[in-house]
């Protein structure tokens, strides 16, 4: 009995033992975007790290205290190997495709930034993932290619830029300075509510709109309302008296 035929056996009863029989064989399948790929060869084992962001802090006259913190990026890793075509190995029970195959598969999306879903079919696992280490070799002569895969969660920040919509420059690759407020842009209010800008901008605060509409003239706050800015700009607030917000 030849020294494959050997290993065959035992990588077949190992997957049959993560996955059972037939089609209820335990598949590991990774996607991203419309290209997916379900490993030949089932790894015999994966490794998950899960990691809390806690510290321990030491208090006065209390001493150290455990501060709760939040989750870590998951890590998960396997090693396994993509078998040679010619090779009609009976542990294979996913895609039938060559070992140079998978590799450009996966440097594609390695390489190309692009987030990785892996599911561990009967498993806990069904994460999104960026790959962070590939490495593979051949050994033995068989032209089968050992692989060791490391992949770190994803979460899409998708961050709005709340403070500075300014686009970023090609060249630069900044954003532009935001403007410097004018007294055009500071004076600058929209019909709906004049008044109660103006209150705000006078007073800072927007319930004080009744002092705004006691000094308008000609036609009083109803005009106003209505967004006679003009008008509206040229009013002069009276002050509060002291003591009173």
């Amino acid at each position: 009995m030849s020294f494959m035929t050997n290993v065959g056996r035992v990588l077949n009863l190992a997957s049959f033992a993560l996955g059972g029989e037939g089609t209820a064989q335990r598949q590991f399948i990774l996607s991203s975007d419309d290209d997916k790929l379900i490993l030949p060869v089932t790894p015999w084992k994966y490794d998950v790290k899960t990691g809390q962001g806690n510290k321990v802090v030491g208090v006065e006259q209390l001493g150290e205290a455990l501060v709760f913190g939040l989750p870590k990026a998951v890590e998960i890793s396997f090693s396994c190997f993509f078998p040679d075509l010619n090779h009609e190995y009976p542990f294979v029970v996913g895609d039938e495709k060559s070992p140079a195959d998978c590799v450009a598969l996966l440097t594609k999306w390695k390489e190309g930034q692009k987030p990785v879903r892996i599911i561990i079919t009967d498993s806990p696992v069904n994460l999104l993932t960026g790959i962070m280490r590939f490495d593979y070799k051949e050994k033995d002569g068989t032209r089968d290619i050992y692989y060791t895969l490391e992949l770190t969660e994803y979460k899409d920040l998708n961050t709005p830029d709340a403070n500075n919509p300014k686009k970023i420059d090609e060249q630069t690759g900044l954003k532009g300075r935001p403007a410097n407020p004018t007294d055009a842009t500071r004076n600058k209010l929209k019909k709906a509510s004049d008044m109660l800008d103006k209150a705000k901008h006078a007073y800072g605060q927007y319930n004080k709109w009744r002092r705004i509409a006691e000094s308008a003239k000609n036609g009083g706050w109803k005009d106003l309302a209505v967004g006679n800015l003009d008008k509206l700009r040229k009013l002069k607030i009276p002050k509060l008296p002291k003591g009173m917000n």
